[in-house]
């Protein structure tokens, strides 16, 4: 039973822990968009190796109903790069399910430690509880980070996922984040112009302070009456609020930030409302092989109530799947991703629409571009170069071409064909004791250099 509640454990705590929370100049939403990676990288969580190899070699015997509970699954556009463990596919471990338990929960405290270019060297601690009940895919999750950096980044992290929170066809996300930076990084607003991050890098660095909340509602449209039954048990409507303060502090006149000044540089807050719908019918969350996933969300915050501006947003996420056949089969992966905005000069730095860093144009630092709008596409063809079924493994590579334009113009007449970037790059790809367990390394090329991200699941 221990090995099992680790096993089921280790599945619960992989869910995205990791630096992009407490980074962000966005304000915070369940969404890739504004939930991104400010230095490219998830917290791979590497003291579970230990837990993961102890019970997949050692036979557990249990009560639960494992193969009905130990798949869970996590939001596709908050916590999508989710690592959950099918423990039902794992031969080592076998299972009674003669006798059921309802309800049981399962916690912990595990350390986390990852490493990125950007951040440095990452260390803290990871407390989950897990509860289980009758829904699917569990009842409650509570996940509380706290990390700390060599470059100066230390924060917390509070998530909760509670499905079948008032009825059963919605489900209720909360996020708090809070850190403070000191190597924070700022490259003006709508900056196209080449920049040299080797001379004089201090230059682009400041330090910061974030608070940032979100909450989500989803609701499913799955028990309405209709004759698409597959389409519409993958429709989900959902509102959201969001609430941001972020403040510069301690920096000096050398300093971009100070030197530019731009709005928000003295400390700014933010408060939107937004409602969006999404459709999901990829074949999995963790390796999609097949379907397509959209996400269109609008949200909005008025001057006064909350905030030092009014500002109005649409997001627009995109992705579409197809595997195919040359020799391996090769999974054709593309997202293109929109978003818009009316920011001008009353708008904080950090509330505009970001192109760079993991989610956006691997190869350039994250918030490389602040501008009023963008696009951006991923094209990346992964596969699985070299199998063991004995042992769980499986070792594969991606190629990937990112690229992206923005611009402070109209849809129309913006200057977007002068504002295009590219990166490309390659990536490995490593799967242990599970098909949904991955750990991925991308190294992506562009004109002002390169960038490392070591993560755990699939960018999108």
């Amino acid at each position: 039973m221990l090995l099992l509640f680790l096993s089921k454990y280790i599945i619960m705590a992989f869910q995205r822990a990791y630096l992009d929370a407490f980074c962000s100049n966005e304000p915070v939403s369940l969404n890739q968009h504004s939930f991104k990676a400010s230095l490219g990288m998830r917290v791979p969580l590497l003291a579970f190796f230990l837990l993961l190899f102890f019970t997949y070699t050692t036979p557990a015997y249990a009560t639960l109903p494992v193969a009905a509970k130990a798949n869970q699954y996590a939001t596709p556009d908050h916590f999508d790069h989710f690592l959950g463990l099918n423990l039902s596919s794992t031969s080592s471990i076998q299972l009674k399910t003669d006798s059921l338990v309802v309800d049981s929960t399962v916690s912990g405290l595990i350390p986390a430690l990852a490493y990125s270019t950007d951040v440095g060297l990452a260390g803290g601690l990871i407390w989950s509880t897990l509860s289980y009940g009758e829904q699917e895919p569990f009842k409650q999750n509570i996940a509380v980070t706290a990390l700390a950096s060599t470059k100066g980044l230390a924060g917390f992290n509070f998530f909760l996922d509670q499905p079948c929170s008032f009825n059963c066809v919605d489900r209720l996300l909360v996020n708090l984040v809070g850190n403070r930076f000191l190597e924070d990084q700022y490259y003006g607003v709508f900056t196209d112009q080449r920049i040299d991050l080797q001379k004089n890098p201090k230059r682009f660095e400041y330090q910061s302070f974030t608070i940032k909340v979100n909450l989500e509602y989803r609701i499913s449209t799955k028990n309405l009456a209709h004759k698409s039954e597959t389409l519409f048990n993958s429709l989900y409507g959902f509102l959201n609020t969001d609430f941001q303060y972020k403040t510069p502090w301690g920096n000096d006149d050398t300093q971009l930030i100070m030197l530019e000044k731009p709005t928000g540089y003295e400390g700014s807050y933010g408060f939107w409302l937004g409602l969006g719908g999404l459709i999901d019918t990829r074949d999995s969350e963790f390796y999609p092989r097949q379907g397509w996933y959209s996400k269109q969300q609008v949200k909005g915050s008025l001057k006064s109530v909350l905030s030092d501006f009014t500002q109005t947003l649409f997001l627009s996420d995109t992705r579409f799947y197809q595997e195919f056949k040359l020799i391996l089969p090769i999974v054709f992966a593309q997202r293109i991703s929109y978003q818009w905005s009316n920011s001008n000069a009353n708008t904080p730095y950090w509330s505009y629409p970001s192109l760079g860093g993991e989610e956006f144009l691997r190869g350039y630092v994250d918030n490389r571009f602040l501008a009023p709008q963008f696009w951006a596409t991923n094209t990346e063809l992964r596969t699985w170069l070299f199998e063991s079924t004995n042992y769980g493994i499986k070792i594969g590579g991606t190629l990937f071409i990112d690229s992206g334009s923005f611009t402070d113009g109209t849809i129309a007449n913006g200057d977007w064909s002068a504002n295009v970037r590219y990166t490309a790059g390659f990536g490995g790809l490593v799967s242990l004791f599970s098909p949904d367990f991955i750990l991925r390394v991308d190294l992506g090329l562009s004109e002002e250099g390169y960038g490392i991200f070591f993560s755990t699941g699939m960018l999108f």
